[in-house]
């Protein structure tokens, strides 16, 4: 993996996280990974070393501008691929902030590869690096600040008993 030499490098995910190889979704009606939410992006994420990744085709139902991605679905892509490093370190958290760097058009139908990798963990903040690339071109970037919480959290929001939501049981 090359990294853009405006984005902070990967640093080594704790031990303890999942191994490398495909990564359950954050919980099944995630509108990023989920594979039962019929208006999802329906991400498949994989962790490789100090990354995760998957790839995408944006369409129709997507655009902003004629034959372009709207903006909002690549802050969403960008959100929940960093959320995608969440689930291989098994750590539950919520988004705080997301910086989003929109580097170029996103042509709708083109096949993109979006990554994630970890920057850094200060106490319950976990600062977090995306990038979705259209072959080798960046395309768009984002940096976000993601806040470690318990599982009552989500509990206390309505999750289901004996799901584990954002670390993928």
């Amino acid at each position: 993996m090359s990294v853009d030499p405006e984005l902070p490098p990967p640093v080594p995910l704790p031990a303890g996280g999942r191994a490398d190889g495909p990564l359950p979704p954050h919980q099944h009606n995630c509108f990023g990974c989920g594979p039962d939410n019929a208006a999802g992006l329906h991400l498949h994420y994989a962790r490789e070393g100090e990354t995760v990744h998957a790839t995408l085709t944006l369409d129709a139902r997507h655009e902003g501008a004629p034959g372009l991605a709207h903006g909002g679905a690549l802050a969403a892509i960008l959100d929940d691929v960093q959320g995608g490093v969440l689930v291989a370190m098994r750590q539950r958290a919520v988004t705080a902030k997301l910086e989003v760097n929109y580097v170029a058009p996103v042509v709708l139908g083109r096949e993109l590869r979006v990554e994630a990798w970890l920057a850094g963990v200060e106490g319950r903040k976990i600062r977090l690096v995306g990038r979705v690339r259209d072959g080798e071109r960046t395309v768009a970037s984002g940096l976000g600040l993601f806040i470690a919480v318990d599982r009552e959290h989500f509990v206390r929001a309505g999750a289901t008993a004996g799901t584990d939501p954002q670390v993928g049981t």
